[in-house]
């Protein structure tokens, strides 16, 4: 979520605000539109994160508020009671969504200590420079980190992921939901560099000691049958979370 359609939401939450104690003057179908394009956002948010209960929340907002038609004509008590059901479901979501990116950033920190100093060099991390630049810096859909081994020269890649838990799949199992198209780039980028790509998946517990934690070749999660990868087929790269990585690692 980029620092424009961010501040927006934080704009639409203003508004909302503002309706709740009867200071907004303003059109009701500005109201609407703002709501509507903020659901719009988070939807498209949501979607890409597979998060399927946050977006169909938003998907019955964006039609309570859409500009289009209104569905349903209510009291305006009872719109004020909507408009705050409205800011705490938007003020949850982007607090959990901004605590994930935060504990995305913790397990990343605590990969870089599984692979020593004296023994690895990190040659290469992204920055996340996108953000800040507001367009797309290429190095950024690299893996979040490229070791070398100090002795051997031997050089691979590593694209960091840290879940709460485990995701039920459409079939009932559960595992994690894999981007394929987040693996196609991961795979360019070691045949590009001649380097195998590794993903370290880190489940339950916190980002800094994780209750589980897999170590597992980009090209398992990448020929999953429906982009999920079940825990059953994850087990058999499960490591012991406190276990570094050595020279003979690899």
């Amino acid at each position: 979520m980029n620092t424009p359609t961010r501040f927006f939401i934080f704009f639409t939450i203003f508004i909302l605000i503002l309706a709740t104690f009867n200071l907004y003057k303003g059109d009701f179908d500005f109201l609407r539109w703002t709501v509507f394009l903020s659901c719009l956002v988070l939807i498209h948010t949501t979607y890409r994160s597979k998060v399927t209960g946050w977006m169909i929340v938003f998907i019955v907002t964006s039609i309570l508020f859409n500009p289009f038609y209104q569905f349903l004509h209510f009291e305006k008590e009872i719109w004020r009671s909507i408009d705050v059901f409205v800011i705490i479901g938007f003020s949850i979501f982007l607090l959990r969504y901004y605590s994930r990116y935060a504990k995305g950033l913790q397990f990343e920190r605590y990969i870089s200590t599984l692979f020593p100093s004296n023994i690895w060099v990190i040659t290469d991390r992204t920055k996340d420079s996108s953000k800040k630049l507001k367009r797309l810096v290429e190095s950024d859909t690299n893996p979040d980190f490229t070791f070398r081994n100090k002795s051997t020269g031997k050089t691979i890649a590593v694209e960091c992921k840290f879940r709460s838990s485990f995701r039920e799949g459409k079939y009932g199992d559960f595992g994690i939901w894999w981007s394929k198209e987040q693996g196609k780039r991961y795979e360019m980028y070691g045949s590009k560099h001649k380097i195998p790509v590794f993903v370290a998946i880190g489940i339950g517990g916190g980002p800094n000691n994780p209750k589980r934690f897999f170590f597992c070749p980009l090209e398992r999660l990448n020929n999953t049958a429906y982009g999920f990868v079940t825990e059953k087929d994850l087990n058999i790269f499960e490591r012991k979370n406190e276990r570094q990585f050595l020279s003979d690692s690899f």
